[in-house]
């Protein structure tokens, strides 16, 4: 689960400090700790609507409203590596690209395929 819990730093972490509400940066380095020292996949998802509720409206694509609340609901529900990494990435599919640092479209792709290791 280590290799999951580093995805999903790796995402968190090339978020610009602009697409995240001011809030964050005070959670930020606690919610860093319990994100890599987490060892159940329930609390790493509760963890991942963490973050993802701390994006800025405009970090995210105008649809990701509609599909939201049944996300959210599917992660508090969600207990396997599958479901987990299925989520995270719908998150990362959804979040502008504006939002994100430069450097990770170069790294995107190298992310993406460790992604859906966790999904077959």
């Amino acid at each position: 689960m280590v290799e999951l819990n580093k995805l999903l730093l790796d995402f968190e972490r090339n978020l610009k400090s602009e697409g995240v509400k001011k809030e964050w940066k005070e959670r930020r380095e606690s919610w860093v700790s319990d994100v890599a020292a987490s060892v159940n996949l329930t609390y790493l998802a509760e963890l991942l609507v963490e973050l993802e509720s701390n994006l800025q409206g405009q970090s995210v694509d105008i649809q990701w409203t509609g599909r939201r609340e049944s996300w959210v609901e599917e992660c508090l529900g969600a207990s396997i590596f599958q479901e987990v990494s299925s989520l995270l990435r719908e998150l990362e599919t959804n979040t502008n690209s504006e939002a994100m640092a430069d450097e990770w479209q170069q790294n995107r792709e190298k992310w993406v395929q460790q992604i859906h290791e966790y999904q077959e």
